[in-house]
């Protein structure tokens, strides 16, 4: 008989920039607090919280972050050009609704 351990798993700290293009400020606030209550659960440090495209980019060229989470892979204008440009730096895009059914907007 095999005696079986578990060991807890390591979390990991990631460095998350936090996107939100969204010209409603109420609803802007509210996807911006559910992102950074879903990175604080995820023991991720928020390194930027951005509304500008350009910043964005300027800083996943510079290794800012490693992590990009937007609410919806459709708010983004020209998702995919965002995409190719954040990977071509290693940077991943997480779109948030889109991954976890169970929050709410």
């Amino acid at each position: 008989m095999t005696e079986h351990t578990e060991r807890p798993l390591a979390l990991s700290t990631r460095r998350v920039a936090v996107y939100v293009p969204n010209d409603d400020s109420r609803l802007a606030a509210n996807q911006r607090a559910a992102m950074q209550r879903y990175a604080d659960n995820m023991n991720w440090t928020v390194t930027v919280i951005d509304d500008d495209r350009q910043r964005l980019l300027d800083g996943a060229a510079a290794s800012a972050f490693d992590l990009v989470l937007c609410w919806r892979t459709g708010d983004l204008r020209d998702a995919e050009f965002l995409f190719e440009r954040l990977s071509a730096h290693g940077v991943e895009l997480l779109a948030l609704a889109q991954s976890c059914a169970a929050l709410s907007e």
